[in-house]
C-alpha cells in the first residue's frame, strides 16, 4: 500500500452538536480545514482512510481494555454517542487483515475486532470531511482515557510499524488520520480523579457520561506549541520535554488524546505539517485544530 496523504485532527462531538454555538468565524475556519481535508482525500483516489482514533469508554468499558485495537470487520458499527447519530461505515477488510498482521510482524502485539464498534472519535471527523458517504476505512482504537496509557515514546514506535505494515501490504492507496485532543478537560474534578485512579480500583464504582458544560477551558498557548512541534516535525524534542503529568496539568486530561497525533508523527517519519486551521473553541470546550503532513 502507498500513503497518500496524514492528516491529524481534533474529534469532539461537540464540533456538530454545538456547531452554531461557536463563533461563527472560528467554526467556519474549522468546518472549512474538514471540508478541504476530504477534498483532498477524494482527490487523492485512496482506497481507503487508516483512522487513528480513540474510545471513550463505551465500546471497550472496565471489563477488559487494550491499547491499540483494529477492526478487521466488513464495517463498523457507529454507537450514535455524543449526540450523533447512529451510522454504519465500510472496512476496507484486507488492508485490516493486512495492516493486523503486518503490525504484529513489526512486534505489536495489536488486538483485534471482528465486529467493530466506533463511537464520535472516529464519526466526527468522518462527518465533517465527507458527509454521511465516507470511503472505506481501516479503524484503529487507542486507550487514551483510561490509565495506564500507552507512553507517548510507544505511540511513536506504534506509528512507526504502522507506516512499515502500510507499505507491506498488498497494493492500494490510503491516506492516515490520527484524530484527538486538543487541550481539554473532561468532566467535573471528582470525574476526572475517578479515571485517574489504579487500575483495578475503578470497576466496582463505573460512571456513565461525564459532565458536560456549556463552556470549558481551553489552552491555547498548549495547543500552538504542540501543533507547532508537529508542524515542525519535533515531535522527539516534545515527547523528551514533556511527561504525561505535564501534559495532564498544562492542557487537561482530554489531552492525553494527543497520542494519536504522536502516532501519526510516527507515520510519517515527522515529515513538516501545514496547519490548516487552529481555534480555542471553548463552546466545544476543546481546542481544535487540523494539520496536514506535506
Amino acid at each position: 500500500m502507498e500513503i497518500a496523504g496524514a492528516y491529524a485532527c481534533s474529534h469532539a462531538a461537540l464540533l456538530i452538536t454545538r456547531g452554531d454555538a461557536a463563533p461563527p468565524a472560528q467554526r467556519d475556519a474549522i468546518y472549512g480545514a474538514f471540508a478541504e481535508m476530504g477534498r483532498a482525500i477524494r482527490a487523492a483516489k485512496a482506497d481507503a482512510v487508516v483512522v487513528v482514533a480513540t474510545d471513550h469508554g463505551r465500546i471497550y468499558p472496565l471489563t477488559h481494555v487494550a491499547q491499540f485495537t483494529i477492526g478487521v470487520s466488513e464495517t463498523a458499527e457507529g454507537i450514535g454517542d455524543g449526540g450523533l447519530p447512529k451510522c454504519t461505515v465500510p472496512i476496507h477488510q484486507p488492508f485490516a487483515q493486512a495492516i493486523l498482521n503486518g503490525m504484529i510482524a513489526e512486534g505489536v502485539d495489536l488486538s483485534f475486532s471482528e465486529q467493530m464498534k466506533i463511537d464520535h472519535s472516529f464519526v466526527t471527523p468522518l462527518l465533517l470531511a465527507f458527509g454521511g458517504d465516507a470511503p472505506p476505512i481501516v479503524p484503529i482504537a487507542q486507550n487514551c482515557n483510561f490509565p495506564p496509557l500507552a507512553t507517548l515514546q510507544r505511540s511513536r514506535e506504534v506509528g512507526i510499524a504502522l507506516r512499515r505494515a502500510i507499505e507491506a501490504g498488498p497494493p492500494g492507496r490510503v491516506v492516515v488520520i490520527g484524530t484527538g485532543g486538543l487541550s481539554h478537560w473532561v468532566g467535573t474534578p471528582e470525574e476526572q480523579a475517578f479515571r485517574r485512579r489504579p487500575a483495578g480500583t475503578r470497576m466496582a464504582e463505573a460512571r456513565g457520561a461525564v459532565t458536560i458544560d456549556e463552556t470549558g477551558p481551553v489552552n491555547d498557548a498548549f495547543d500552538r506549541d504542540f501543533v507547532a512541534a508537529i508542524c515542525a516535525g519535533k515531535s522527539a524534542a516534545f515527547i523528551s520535554e514533556w511527561s504525561d503529568e505535564r501534559v495532564y496539568t498544562d492542557a487537561g486530561n482530554g489531552a492525553s488524546e494527543i497520542r494519536t497525533w504522536i502516532v501519526l508523527a510516527g507515520v510519517t517519519n515527522d515529515r513538516p505539517a501545514r496547519l490548516m486551521a487552529y481555534e480555542p473553541v471553548r463552546e466545544w470546550l476543546t481546542g481544535t485544530g487540523i494539520v496536514e503532513f506535506t
